[in-house]
């Protein structure tokens, strides 16, 4: 029950290589570690003891979407009337594809590493706003190839429909 706990804390301090080196740990505790031992679903004990197949608990579906695809709630817009969008690249990935079925239609969060510049293709559905938070060392960024200053003191606020962000990474 601990690994969903873990799972939040590494999301919301932006701890995603942490987590990362988890799912690639061939050795205890790791998540290769159960599948190197038979698994087929995720163990409640990382040693194998109990249950063999306990997922309602293990936090970590949570972390491919709210950390490598950046989606996440605010607290006080229930149903994702209103999120987060900022994804968390783990060291050594260049891509990944995240959505989040909500009441409104999906959420779509897809992002590629090109030539230093993360480009993230993002689809906000209609009823829905999202905050775009960057990293802390981006000077500058473009959404549909409109430039804008990066500023520490403020998210950007987006409308449903299609984007294509961009920004270096450092």
């Amino acid at each position: 029950m601990g690994i969903a706990v873990l799972t939040e804390w590494a999301i919301g301090n932006r701890s995603v290589d942490w987590v990362y080196s988890m799912l690639k740990k061939k050795d205890y505790p790791g998540y290769l570690y159960m599948i190197e031992n038979g698994a087929t679903a995720t163990w409640e004990h990382w040693n194998g003891e109990r249950s063999h197949i306990h997922n309602c608990y293990n936090g970590i579906g949570a972390w491919f979407y709210q950390a490598a695809g950046g989606i996440r709630p605010i607290e006080d817009s229930p149903g994702y009337r209103r999120v987060i969008i900022a994804p968390q690249v783990p060291e050594g990935i260049t891509w990944a594809k995240t959505s989040k079925e909500t009441p409104y239609g999906r959420l779509v969060v897809d992002w590629e590493i090109k030539d230093q510049m993360l480009v993230i293709e993002l689809t906000i559905p209609p009823g829905c706003t999202a905050l775009l938070e960057l990293p802390v060392n981006v000077n500058e960024y473009t959404i549909d190839g409109k430039r804008y200053p990066y500023t520490k003191t403020a998210s950007k606020e987006i409308q449903s429909g299609k984007y294509m962000i961009t920004y270096r990474l450092k």
